[in-house]
This record gives C-alpha cells, sequence and structure tokens, in this order.
C-alpha cells in the first residue's frame, strides 16, 4: 500500500490481489491513515485485478470510519472485472467511483 497527499486529499494505492492475504496485509494500515487524515480519503485501485468479499468489507468499514470525522472515501481506477463485483454487490451505490485519479481529484475540487 502506498500513500500520496494531493492538496488535501490522502491517495491510497491498494495491491493487485485484496484476497483474504492481501486484506490482512493492508487492512489496519488503511484504517490508521484515513482515520489519521480524518478527510478526503482517495482509494486509487488502477493496479488491483483481484477482490474478495473481505475486500469490501474493508472498504465500506473504513468508509464508516471517515464520515464520522467529517471525511470521506473514494474510489477510483476500478478494472472493468472489478467494477462489475461493485455493480453486482450494490457496492457502487456506497461509494462514489471515477474513472481515473485526475477525474477524482477534479471532483473533490469541484464540491
Amino acid at each position: 500500500m502506498k500513500t500520496e497527499q494531493v492538496d488535501d486529499v490522502l491517495i491510497i494505492e491498494l495491491p493487485a490481489r485484496l484476497d483474504a492475504a492481501g486484506v490482512q496485509a493492508v487492512e489496519q494500515d488503511l484504517a490508521t491513515v484515513a482515520q489519521n487524515h480524518g478527510g478526503k480519503v482517495l482509494v486509487d485501485m488502477t493496479e488491483v485485478n483481484f477482490v474478495a468479499s473481505l475486500a469490501l468489507r474493508m472498504l465500506l468499514s473504513t468508509l464508516r470510519t471517515v464520515q464520522p470525522l467529517g471525511g470521506d472515501l473514494r474510489l477510483c481506477g476500478l478494472q472493468p472485472q472489478i467494477a462489475e463485483i461493485f455493480r453486482k454487490s450494490r457496492f457502487d451505490t456506497l461509494f462514489k467511483i471515477y474513472p481515473n485519479r485526475e477525474t477524482a481529484l477534479a471532483a473533490y475540487h469541484d464540491r
């Protein structure tokens, strides 16, 4: 997991495989950095090519962590097969999802 700050947005890049081992490797760090930032968080999923249900739970849990702090968690760069999983599970109704990082950052600043 890599993090980067662009203006007031914390960008978090997730690893390619978010199976049980992948989620376990990043879940605590993701929750901690998102909570400590407490503001706008963008999860860049460009490299992600596999998600287990645990990954969906992790993202939802992180969203629920930052919202009470006045924060927001958005997603970008979902590959087609990952976007389909989000659609089928209706997670696309819980998150704002953007095609790429640039579009997501622009949307954050267009509020």
